[in-house]
């Protein structure tokens, strides 16, 4: 205590005796001083994170056992441990660094606050029943939500899926017409992307009006994407009465139609100025599920889309989804791949096409693969990219052939599977990724991907993304939960994991009527 008092008095005695060089001098000793000790204890703090435990274990008994309620109380608490730290924190952005505690400006909407974790957890925290986080959502989408002043090039297909699909799922859900309003937003700020000479969409659109950059975007379109927009297009139309978003979906199917498909597939890319397939690159893309599901969606009405699906799918015949280039097939299948096991076995049946029992073993069988993928790592959480081959394996590089990153392919895959055949052994594959996500996800601010899901001290990659809440915590939810929850006669499932009802069985098809 008189040491420190000492220290003081002197302190004091200098200042008042030095001339104005000294004072100087002890002005910057005293903020070099402060700034070591300011630096030296973040460092400090970032060190302690680091080092907490990873390996958190499910210490109740009774997930173990696999019952339901357990379950779904478990992932609960695993939504509001994900969502509290990212509210708390870093609100009304994007993504959240839940080690760092800042937020992740690496995501797939740049570095503007559109609020991508808050938008895709609306469905999700609805079904939990997470009340108060919807309210608080809600009036943070009411009072803060724009795209008017966004002037940076972003996905068309992230926009549609991620952001617009959501807003049409509340509206369904809650009649609420503020989630119809700001779907009616986004659809309007995609729209330019439409005005092309072939009428295919371009990969990516600027929102801002008159903004200089969209001279600058690539004329070079993803098939996965943009055909991939006929759900939330359809849709939108069909609630708002406007039917200026299902006129551009139904000329991409026009196109689409008159394009031949080697081993039933499209080519990957398209030159939307001058109507040529690029790069003829086929694979199984999301394109095909989006065809199985706009049928579904329409009440079973639209054939086209069905004809065109089983089409595809006699074609093929697989137990892993790979590319086909130029007459050869790569055989590796990557993470995002793994919807296409509930793509046939719900396609098989749904249509009840020639050979379906044929297509559900196959479903079934990329089931497995996909599976086999998180049983053989040693963290049992599957890379973002696998081989079947030597020569395929070396060909991955190796942060493709290591890295997790939360996504949710195979949980939506699990569930399908789940609710169409009820065997348990999908429920107890969910909670393997359950265990392994506690395990080696978790941190005391949220959950993050890895690293090297072969190496059970991973660093982990310091991104809680917005998809993990809004699709991948959503199947695993539904996963445990009765089949009339979200029910697969009623309700379809976009690329995204957000849902949208089926016309002429579903009361929540929430269809305009022009006498209103």
């Amino acid at each position: 205590m008189y040491f420190f008092f000492f220290v003081i008095r002197r302190a004091h005695y200098n200042w008042y005796t030095a001339n104005n060089k000294s004072r100087i001098r002890i002005i910057a000793i005293g903020i070099f001083t402060i700034g070591v000790i300011v630096i030296t204890y973040f460092q400090f703090r970032a060190m302690v994170r680091e080092s907490f435990p990873k390996n958190i274990p499910l210490e109740d008994n009774s997930l173990n056992d696999m019952n339901p309620d357990d379950m779904r109380a478990k992932i609960k608490e695993m939504m509001m441990h994900a969502w509290r730290n990212y509210a708390r924190v870093v609100w009304g952005t994007n993504e959240f660094r839940p080690i760092s505690r800042r937020v992740h400006f690496g995501g797939d909407f740049a570095t503007y606050k559109l609020g991508a974790t808050i938008i895709e957890s609306l469905d999700t925290l609805h079904l939990m029943g997470l009340d108060k986080e919807l309210r608080r959502s809600r009036d943070w989408i009411e009072k803060s939500f724009s795209l008017d002043r966004v002037d940076e090039a972003l996905s068309v297909y992230e926009l549609t899926s991620r952001l617009l699909c959501p807003m049409l799922t509340l509206y369904s859900l809650t009649g609420d017409s503020l989630y119809m309003d700001k779907a009616i937003h986004i659809a309007d700020k995609i729209l330019p992307a439409f005005e092309t000479p072939t009428r295919i969409p371009r990969r990516l659109v600027v929102p801002k009006e008159a903004s200089t950059l969209t001279k600058y975007l690539s004329d070079i379109s993803r098939t996965s994407e943009f055909g991939s927009l006929h759900l939330e297009f359809y849709y939108l139309s069909e609630v708002s009465g406007y039917p200026v978003y299902k006129e551009r979906v139904d000329a991409i199917r026009q196109i689409l139609a008159k394009t031949t498909r080697p081993n039933g597939l499209y080519p990957n890319a398209y030159c939307t100025k001058y109507g040529k397939w690029e790069k003829y690159i086929c694979s199984m893309h999301r394109l095909f599920d989006t065809m199985l599901k706009s049928w579904i969606q329409s009440g079973r009405t639209d054939t086209q889309s069905a004809d065109t699906f089983k089409e595809a799918m006699l074609a093929v015949d697989v137990t892993y989804v790979s590319t086909f280039r130029n007459g050869t097939f790569f055989h590796r299948m990557r993470h995002s791949d793994c919807f296409a096991g509930g793509l046939f076995v719900l396609g098989a049946a749904e249509t009840q096409m020639r050979h379906w029992e044929k297509y559900a073993h196959i479903g079934a069988g990329l089931t497995d693969t996909c599976h086999d993928s998180y049983w053989s790592s040693s963290t049992r959480l599957g890379p973002d990219t696998f081989a079947f081959t030597e020569e395929s394996q070396q060909e991955i590089e190796p942060l493709q052939r290591n890295f997790y990153n939360l996504r949710p392919e195979v949980a939506e895959t699990y569930l399908v599977l789940w609710r169409i055949t009820h065997h348990p052994q999908y429920r107890l594959w969910g909670l393997e990724m359950v265990q392994a996500i506690e395990k080696y996800c978790r941190m005391p601010y949220g959950y993050t991907g890895v690293m090297d899901v072969n190496n059970v001290t991973t660093e982990s990659d310091d991104v809680q993304r917005s998809f993990f809440l809004g699709a991948t915590l959503k199947y695993l939810y539904l996963l445990f939960s009765d089949d009339d929850v979200v029910s697969l006669e009623q309700w379809v499932f976009n690329s995204a994991g957000h849902f949208l009802p089926i016309k002429g069985v579903n009361p929540m098809y929430r269809q305009h009527n022009s006498s209103d």
